[in-house]
């Protein structure tokens, strides 16, 4: 299942699990990629997939911008990209 990625700490605990460098430089050597998806920069909430892998939608089906994070392939976490910004000026969720 999906992990869905809300505050720093899950966030710093999935970087081990996935092998990566603590500066995150070439996380493909470890098989990681991603793919950004959305068109709303804003947290609010809509966002990612629901439990069934529906998106998650507001208005006419429309998104916030999240970074959906794959292992070998398979999709692993999904992260806000709003909220990515805030953890990277200190937030911690």
């Amino acid at each position: 299942m999906t992990k869905r990625i809300n505050f720093a700490d899950q966030l710093r605990r999935l970087a081990r699990e996935l092998g990566v460098r603590d500066n995150w430089h070439e996380p493909d050597e470890q098989g990681v990629d991603v793919v950004v998806r959305g068109g709303n920069f804003d947290n609010a909430g809509f966002w990612g997939r629901n439990k069934d892998g529906s998106l998650d939608t507001f208005g006419d089906g429309q998104q916030e911008i999240w970074v959906e994070l794959f292992k070998d392939g398979k999709p692993v976490a999904e992260i806000n990209l709003a909220t990515l910004f805030a953890m990277a000026t200190g937030y911690e969720g």
